[in-house]
């Protein structure tokens, strides 16, 4: 892949241009109502580990087992990243989004059902879904955003995804001890098709690009991480999220479940600290997108994180009851900040290493790389608590991952001049 695509940043620059000529369909629109589903599918995703307890309490399982819930989530938006990465070609990237919205509550509406399985069953076809979402608003986000504020405007929308934890963490408990953890999900639910209606407004224009003709299955499922991997600078970075991705939903899985049941604390304060991990996640991914505007180096900034990270998962050994709640609450502030920050630095240089046309696929190959880790993390995360019983040596073990992230991005090769 070349390093630039100048053609690319003239045509966002001159769509961005063209879109900001109707109000109603200005680059603030899109940026809101992607920020909104963002956090709406989020917080579908988030819901259920939000409330593990009291799930786990209503089916007579250990609520350790949360992890395995993430993990087949991982599967869906795997199959959906690998199968229908061309899905944005076809029908259009507004459209895909909103059917990705709409698999999301789907997926929900079966985790209702009152059987153990379909909260399996749910959880894959929630995957499926939320596969379908990210490529779809990166393709849009390319689209329209000028190249210049591209790491800033990326950043800023993946702050949906810890603030889908915020909905989750507060909303999520509260409707949990008033009326059961189903309404819960419910309200997921209902935030979710607001959101496609929402998307509904600017899916036209949006969508003026589509080809029809094009196949809806991608022809080869690991074209898009082929691509990545032929790229030494991107196969380096995109391992990185990997990591980061395992942390941070082994963090934003367990807060809770380790709040309660190693700590004492009440579903509800439990519910704060998770507030606090998506808080510093959104703080920080704003932040670092700024940053790497600034300095010029995505992997330099990111290295100095994943540092960061390998010392906070370190000193998770010190977690225990007697720990002052406020260190409790800048412990996992330090964790949900360090490993939730990166997503937005990372597509973003996708995107400008992708040539214009390919991007929805890289951007899925990505992801494909970035779920392996989400999809490993929350099981090896369980099965380690299941050898140690101690939640904190259990964080400890992700210092690991965040190594592993931080030589790869102290290796990757440094962008041009």
């Amino acid at each position: 892949m070349p390093d630039r695509n100048p053609d690319a940043d003239h045509n966002a620059t001159s769509l961005q241009t063209r879109h900001s000529d109707s109000p109603g369909l200005s680059l603030a629109f899109l940026v809101f109502a992607l920020i909104a589903g963002h956090t709406m599918s989020s917080m579908a995703v988030l819901v259920l580990p939000a409330v593990a307890p009291a799930v786990a309490h209503d089916y007579g399982f250990d609520a350790s087992m949360i992890g395995y819930q993430i993990s087949l989530l991982s599967i869906g938006m795997l199959a959906s990243l690998t199968l229908i990465g061309n899905m944005s070609r076809k029908l259009g990237a507004g459209r895909t989004n909103q059917i990705g919205h709409a698999l999301a509550a789907g997926g929900l509406l079966i985790m209702l059902l009152p059987w153990a399985p379909f909260l399996i069953l749910g959880s894959f076809v929630i995957g499926l879904g939320y596969g379908m979402i990210t490529p779809s608003a990166s393709y849009l986000l390319v689209r329209y955003t000028p190249a210049e504020r591209r790491s800033f405007v990326f950043s800023l929308h993946q702050v949906g995804i810890p603030l889908g934890g915020i909905f989750a963490a507060l909303l999520g408990p509260a409707v949990t001890v008033l009326a059961g953890w189903r309404w819960a999900v419910v309200l997921s639910v209902a935030l979710l098709c607001a959101v496609i209606v929402l998307m509904q407004h600017g899916r036209g224009p949006w969508d003026d690009d589509r080809d029809s003709a094009s196949p809806a299955f991608t022809p080869n499922p690991l074209a898009g991480v082929s691509a990545i991997w032929g790229h030494p600078a991107l196969r380096r970075l995109t391992i990185a999220g990997g990591c980061f991705s395992w942390a941070q939903f082994c963090t934003a899985a367990f807060a809770v479940v380790a709040c309660v049941e190693a700590l004492g604390m009440s579903l509800i304060v439990a519910g704060t600290v998770l507030t606090v991990v998506q808080l510093s996640s959104a703080f920080g991914r704003v932040f670092i997108g700024w940053l790497v505007d600034r300095v010029g180096d995505t992997a330099r900034v990111l290295a100095w994180t994943a540092g960061v990270l390998v010392l906070a998962c370190l000193a998770a050994l010190a977690m225990s009851p007697a720990l002052p709640l406020p260190a409790i609450y800048l412990l996992f502030a330090v964790l949900g900040g360090a490993s939730g920050c990166w997503p937005g630095a990372i597509l973003a240089e996708v995107g400008r290493l992708t040539p214009q046309g390919q991007i929805s696929l890289a951007v899925s190959g990505s992801l494909v790389i970035f779920n392996t880790g989400k999809f490993i993390g929350p099981i090896l995360f369980v099965n380690v608590y299941a050898l140690t019983k101690s939640y904190g040596v259990t964080f400890a073990t992700v210092a690991i991952p965040a190594a592993i992230a931080l030589i790869c991005l102290i290796t990757a090769p440094r962008r041009p001049d």
